[in-house]
């Protein structure tokens, strides 16, 4: 490889891995100088509002995407039921056996969604897709697909209007989400092992390493942000209903691509997700106030995607040269 070709492949690297940062300070340095009604209180509130329940499905499913498993389609659901036990089981029994009960629900869609792809080798897709058809359907057969709501004075109701430092308490939940996965990501044995699965399965197996158990860790904290991602949007507007989390699936696999991880595994962090769900965010919010469609809002996120792809395999290519 000659000079030019190896400093064409390190841009190309550095683009695909660091470049959200440079891209997300761009834009949001535009909106603010640019977009009229971006710096406010109450459009900075709601940008980060919206954004933390996706955010936090994002990190979470960070783990799985770079284990080299693609992504958990059966977060939709997982979301969902999260939301809906938490107001409908706190109504009858209170708040800790809500809880209880959703956290035990998240265990169960980790086990069975880890178990599948990690100790069957079944198809991360197909098995999350199936995990979601079932999930979806089971709630909606028990709620009779009816809304719920929380009462107008409850705690529920009392976390979502908590306000920390003039932002909603979901955007510190966003926050410490972040912190807690990317430290477990960077900082511990499982995280190591979660990366060196993704990046070489069959060195990571030689090693003596139980791959099984990696995956089945990664998809049990991509269910356990899930459900501390439906708690967030039930308290958002105190109810809960089964279809609630359509597209969880689709923004937060946006987020981690555009964030710069890799979907063949390996290669991403959880801050760089963060980023890109920022950025989506920001750039979604731009397209709100400057009164553009939820079609072409639809088809630049799509565009970022193929795009962010398209970086990570050709920087992939280059760096094989």
């Amino acid at each position: 490889m000659n000079r030019s070709q190896l400093t064409g492949a390190q841009t190309l690297r550095w683009v695909s891995e660091r470049g959200i940062f440079l891209f997300t300070a761009a834009l949001v340095t535009f909106a603010a100088l640019f977009i009229d009604g971006f710096v406010s209180i109450v459009n900075i509130t709601d940008v980060f509002h919206r954004a933390a329940p996706i955010g936090i499905v994002a990190v979470g499913m960070t783990f799985v995407v770079i284990s080299g498993n693609y992504l958990d389609l059966s977060v939709v659901a997982q979301v969902a039921t999260a939301a809906v036990v938490l107001i409908a089981v706190s109504n009858s029994a209170g708040l800790g056996p809500a809880v209880l009960a959703a956290l035990a629900i998240a265990l169960v869609y980790g086990v069975v969604n880890g178990v599948a792809v990690g100790y069957l080798r079944a198809n991360a897709v197909i098995v999350t897709l199936s995990t979601t058809f079932v999930g979806l359907g089971i709630l909606r057969w028990l709620s009779g697909g009816s809304i719920f709501f929380g009462p107008p004075d409850g705690p529920i109701r009392a976390l979502g209007q908590v306000k920390v430092v003039g932002l909603p308490l979901s955007a510190l939940v966003l926050v410490v989400m972040t912190a807690l996965l990317a430290f477990l990501l960077g900082r511990t044995n499982f995280g190591f092992l979660v990366r060196s699965f993704g990046s070489n399965r069959t060195a990571t197996r030689l090693a003596g390493v139980d791959t099984s158990r990696v995956v089945v860790g990664a998809f049990l904290i991509t269910s356990l942000s899930a459900m501390v991602a439906g708690f967030v949007l039930a308290a958002f507007s105190n109810t809960a209903v089964s279809t609630m989390a359509q597209g969880f699936d689709f923004g937060a696999l946006a987020a981690i691509i555009i964030g710069g991880t890799s979907v063949f595994g390996g290669k991403g962090s959880v801050l760089r997700t963060l980023l890109g769900v920022i950025f989506v965010s920001v750039l979604t919010n731009i397209l709100v106030l400057s009164n553009i469609g939820f079609g072409w809002q639809q088809m630049a996120i799509g565009a970022l995607i193929v795009l962010a792809v398209s970086l990570d395999t050709l920087a992939r290519k280059a760096a094989r040269r």
